[in-house]
């Protein structure tokens, strides 16, 4: 018995080691346009998306700060996003595959500063889960730098809806 409990353990702390070998820190760099979807129009801020995050084998964690680099304007009303934050979680489906294809899951909260001609600005935060589908691909000579793609729905509300598209890369040390 006391055999079967030491192999137990054994066999535990090789997982363990393999996924350590396997896990890695990342920095992710990129370009995000915000489409925001109501039912009077919509807009399209551009924003600077900086990420950091973990790796353990097909699986990623990360968070995602976004700022403005760009506001936008539909009649007049000026949109802008000061700042968008997420946490995420990722799932690579084909983690064998050069081009890997990730499953996004996570909970996002953006800022959206309104202004119009003679009214005061205003700041409404929505929060809400996130999910989406990522690209990415890994350059040969450089296999540590990946360049990727991601679509999500950051939120979705009963007349609001906010969607992402990210084109970037990440880098992991």
């Amino acid at each position: 018995m006391a055999a079967i409990s030491r192999l137990k353990y054994i066999i535990v702390l090789i997982i363990f080691g393999v996924s350590i070998a396997e896990a890695g820190t990342y920095i992710g760099l990129a370009t995000t346009l915000i489409k925001i979807k109501a039912d009077t129009g919509s807009t399209s801020p551009l924003m600077a998306d900086v990420r950091l995050g973990y790796a353990l084998n097909a699986h990623k964690f990360e968070l995602a700060v976004m700022s403005s680099i760009s506001d936008d304007s539909l009649n007049q009303l000026v949109t802008d996003i000061p700042i968008a934050t997420s946490l995420l979680y990722r799932f690579t489906v084909n983690p064998r595959h050069s081009t890997k294809i990730d499953l996004i899951l996570g909970y996002s909260q953006i800022d959206i500063k309104s202004s119009y001609i003679q009214v005061p600005e205003f700041t409404e935060s929505f929060k809400g889960v996130s999910f989406g589908v990522g690209f990415e691909e890994a350059l040969k000579s450089i296999p540590q730098l990946k360049f990727k793609l991601d679509f999500m729905r950051m939120y979705r509300g009963d007349r609001l809806n906010i969607d992402a598209y990210t084109l970037g890369f990440r880098y992991e040390f």
